[in-house]
């Protein structure tokens, strides 16, 4: 936002009321978070800046409101008023101005510097990483089964990937995979400490990102507001769960949240640098992430368009009616600058290894938008309301408060107009702060309206703005107290007005503190009801035995086949005995969804997927033999000579013979007969249940066996039976390793606040008339010899 005004001002001063007193502040201070920077800053100004910052970062600084937010870092010395008069004045002068400067000091709020808050957020990133759920199968089976079948030759993949469609991109999965091996190289870890150390690296961009944004909001909007959204960041659910996903949606998160910080920062008239860093970050997020979230750089286009910078300079000034055709080409130059920087590898990449030109931001956009009867919406719709109950689930009270900023900014407008006016003597000026404003808070009015209308709605959709509903928030909470404060002034002794401005300010912190228990419910709710999946899995990486003959080196994998048995219909399924796989499979059935990756698989093991009740399309193996005529993946044959320019010649093309080579991976070219983009179900890629020596599944002892008896007559009657209780077949099935999974058809599950948010069991009981949480095992139990 801009240095000199883009925000709701802090409260008048404790000990003046009177018109004249105000005025006479607003001209000696500017007001919250400024339009633009001032290039020539006196002297005075630039070492009261370096006092505020140590007296901050000390500690020393208190808690008092001020009638301008920006004031005490950003109180300048006219130069020209200097000149004119004399050296005993200027002098004069200038200590009076730095007398002034320090006693604000001491009134400004602690604010942690950008280490201290990168070193929090990622340590709660990095617990995150180790205990927050997966919590969408897209995660696993378009990213990390893909990015595992570049590391280790092995791997389920989706239609997406195919060829025909490709509107997945490999270089996505290459800027994570590269910084996975190089932490398994330098760890000497296995493939499941891969999984956790990609996650905290994941983490630790976050973290960085939410710094940046952070320290942004203090230095360039106000100090509490920066205070605030450091909370709000931090202790949220919703980014939570976002921060350490592998989505392309988390990655636009990142870099909307660096692009933030650039919008937040004042318009410059002589400098490109704002714009190309903006245009970036929006740029690298659409391009490599997800294409739509190129939405939230609109208004910073509409800003840079309609916002005048009058920030001080030795440059000549540009004239008024230039300005916007050199503010439009600066936008123009940047977004072809970033396009060639950005999407030029993107492709060259992507053509590697679909081995055909292809502009994967493109697809999706075509199949999103334009995909008609096969478009996202044949995986299903959900009603309009659904970001709503998202939104309150993960963010609450805060979800409530980003929905009204926008009219809040309003009512502040109109009725306290003096909280967003600027000094008029100001050279940072702006003349419609309430455009200003609005453009600030409208990424996330924007991104929520497009998605809202959109059928097919998913919760990772909504990560882009997960920080911009924070901000927007925070904002709310901020005018309301200067709404508080300002009703409150009129009715109090002047001698209280202090004490006033003390506590409407805690009423704040009350609210914010209230929305981080709410979101910290939240949390410890997803992982007591939901997290058996991964601790299942988890063991299952010990637990699994592989026979030595079979196992395969983690360096260098070698093609196996996986020999599943096709079939032609649901009958043959469950087919007789069938020759011994030449690999061990973990079957999961009506679980398939909540699979963590073949990370969480010992070398030699895969997964196998049984028919359940789903009759959509699941993920099928990606290719794994190269060529003929080699049993081990450890040396390329000769690619045959082609012929040359030169006439009755021949050379040999060159190879790039290395691990993740489009040749050692074919996969990423092979187009399967059997995929298709309609969901339709494809019965070749389950597994037979005779091929299975281990399985995962759920089993609900607490559910009534009459609704067993009834739902196996149900389905006897219309078909076989797909979702048997394995673990009830104890002549077949040792359990070995369980964890109790929330059962939410009956009990206190059914009750939509027990589920969702934890609270101690007499709450529960209370809440639901007498009824207490039923569990479920979760479970990974082997197949018995015969």
């Amino acid at each position: 936002m801009s240095r000199k005004k883009a925000g709701p001002a802090s409260a008048p001063s404790a000990t003046s009321h009177s018109a004249n007193e105000a005025n006479s502040i607003y001209t000696s201070t500017s007001t919250i978070l400024a339009s633009s920077t001032s290039t020539s800053v006196a002297s005075t100004s630039r070492q009261s800046l370096k006092h505020r910052n140590g007296a901050a970062q000390n500690g020393h600084a208190s808690s008092s409101s001020s009638s301008s937010t920006l004031s005490t870092k950003k109180l300048t010395l006219s130069e020209d008023h200097a000149d004119s008069t004399d050296n005993s004045d200027s002098s004069s002068e200038r200590f009076d101005a730095q007398d002034e400067l320090n006693r604000r000091d001491k009134e400004m709020p602690y604010c942690p510097s950008y280490s201290v808050a990168f070193k929090v957020f990622f340590l709660v990133r990095a617990l995150a990483a180790t205990y927050s759920n997966i919590s969408d199968c897209d995660e696993v089976f378009n990213f990390w089964e893909p990015m595992h079948y570049l590391q280790y030759g092995t791997g389920l993949g989706t239609w997406e990937y195919s060829p025909v469609y490709a509107i997945r991109s490999w270089a996505y999965i290459l800027a994570h995979a590269i910084p996975a091996e190089i932490a398994r190289l330098a760890m000497s870890a296995n493939r499941l400490q891969v999984f956790f150390i990609l996650r905290i690296i994941l983490g630790a961009v976050s973290a960085h990102c939410e710094a940046t944004l952070y320290r942004t909001v203090v230095d360039e909007v106000d100090p509490r507001i920066g205070r605030y959204i450091f909370l709000a960041l931090l202790s949220s659910a919703g980014t939570w769960i976002a921060a350490n996903a592998f989505l392309p949606s988390t990655f636009a998160m990142y870099t909307t949240m660096l692009f933030f910080s650039q919008m937040l920062q004042p318009p410059r008239q002589h400098s490109g640098k704002r714009t190309f860093w903006a245009i970036f970050w929006v740029g690298l997020g659409a391009l490599l992430g997800w294409p739509f979230s190129a939405a939230v750089g609109l208004p910073f286009a509409l800003e840079e368009l309609l916002i005048h910078s009058r920030n001080q300079s030795k440059k000549k000034t540009v004239r008024f009616r230039d300005w916007r055709r050199m503010r439009f080409l600066r936008l123009l130059s940047a977004a072809i600058l970033v396009l060639g920087i950005v999407l030029f590898p993107i492709i060259i990449i992507d053509h590697y290894y679909y081995k055909r030109l292809v502009a994967v931001p493109l697809n999706i956009v075509l199949y999103n938008v334009f995909g008609g009867d096969v478009g996202p919406d044949i995986f299903g719709t959900e009603p309009w309301w659904f970001y709503f109950v998202n939104g309150l689930l993960n963010f609450n009270v805060l979800f409530i408060a980003a929905l009204i900023s926008f009219p809040v900014l309003a009512l502040t407008y109109l009725i306290i107009p003096d909280v967003l006016l600027d000094s008029p003597n100001s050279p940072g000026h702006i003349k419609s702060p309430m455009l200003l404003f609005s453009l600030k808070l409208s990424p996330f009015y924007l991104w929520f309206a497009i998605f809202t209308a959109q059928p097919h709605k998913e919760e990772r959709f909504l990560f882009v703005v997960y920080p911009l509903i924070c901000f927007n928030a925070v904002m709310t909470l901020f005018m309301v107290q200067k709404f508080i404060q300002r009703g409150l002034d009129n009715f109090v002794p002047r001698s209280k007005t202090a004490a006033i401005h003390k506590y409407s300010g805690g009423l704040v912190w009350i609210v914010l503190i209230v929305a981080a228990i709410v979101s910290v419910s939240r949390i410890l709710a997803l992982h007591e009801h939901y997290s058996a999946p991964l601790d299942v899995y988890r063991s299952a990486f010990d637990l699994v035995k592989v026979p030595e003959a079979i196992a395969v080196e983690a360096s260098e994998p070698g093609v196996l086949s996986s020999s599943t048995p096709s079939a032609s219909d649901a009958a043959s399924l469950s087919g007789s005995k069938s020759q011994k796989p030449e690999i061990v499979r973990v079957c999961v059935g009506k679980e398939w969804y909540r699979f963590p990756s073949h990370y969480f698989l010992p070398e030699g093991s895969r997964i196998g997927l049984l028919k359940s009740n789903f009759d959509g399309l699941l993920p099928g193996e990606f290719k794994e033999k190269t060529w003929e005529g080699l049993e081990n993946n450890t040396e390329l044959p000769p690619l045959p000579n082609q012929p040359s320019a030169a006439k009755g010649k021949e050379h040999r093309p060159i190879r790039f013979d290395w691990r993740w080579s489009a040749d050692r991976r074919p996969g990423t070219s092979f187009v399967p007969e059997l995929m298709n983009n309609e969901n339709k179900e494809v019965f070749e890629y389950y597994t037979p249940l005779d091929q299975c020596q281990y399985i995962v599944d759920v089993d609900f002892p607490g559910r009534p066996e009459s609704d067993d008896e009834n739902n196996d007559q149900a389905s006897q009657s219309s078909g076989p039976n797909y979702e048997p209780r394995y673990l009830q077949d104890k002549g077949t099935w040792e359990k070995m390793y369980c964890k109790k999974f929330l059962d939410t058809t009956v009990g206190a599950g059914r009750n939509r606040w027990v589920r969702a948010f934890w609270m101690p069991n007499k709450i529960s009981v209370a809440l639901t008339r007498g009824q207490s949480k039923v569990w479920g095992d979760y479970c990974i139990a082997r197949r018995k010899s015969n």
